[in-house]
C-alpha cells in the first residue's frame, strides 16, 4: 500500500480535533521494515508513540476514526490534559 505522509497525517488531525485543540505535537515517521507508521504525539516532556498497521491506515484514509489510535491517544490526553496540569481545557 503506498502512503503519502502529508495526506496521513493531514486525514489524522482532521479524525482527531484533540490534537490541536491540546496543543500536542504530532509527527509521523515509517517503519519500512514492518510496513507500519509510528504516530508520535508530545506535549510538555510527556510522550506517546504507537504504531498504525495497515488496517489503521486504511481507516484512517476512508475518514473512519482510526479505533487503536483513538484508544492510544485518548488515553494520552486523559492522563496529561484532562487530569494533568500540561493541557488547558478548551483552547
Amino acid at each position: 500500500m503506498s502512503v503519502n505522509k502529508d495526506e496521513l497525517k493531514t486525514k489524522i488531525e482532521g479524525l482527531f480535533p484533540e490534537i490541536q485543540k491540546y496543543g500536542l505535537t504530532f509527527d509521523l515517521e515509517q517503519d519500512a521494515a514492518t510496513q507500519s507508521w509510528l504516530a508520535k504525539f508530545k506535549k510538555n516532556e510527556h510522550e506517546l508513540a504507537t504504531h498504525l498497521e495497515e488496517k489503521d491506515i486504511e481507516e484512517c484514509q476512508a475518514g473512519i476514526k482510526c479505533f487503536n489510535l483513538g484508544i492510544q491517544l485518548g488515553q494520552f490526553i486523559r492522563n496529561y490534559c484532562e487530569d494533568g496540569k500540561d493541557c488547558k481545557l478548551g483552547l
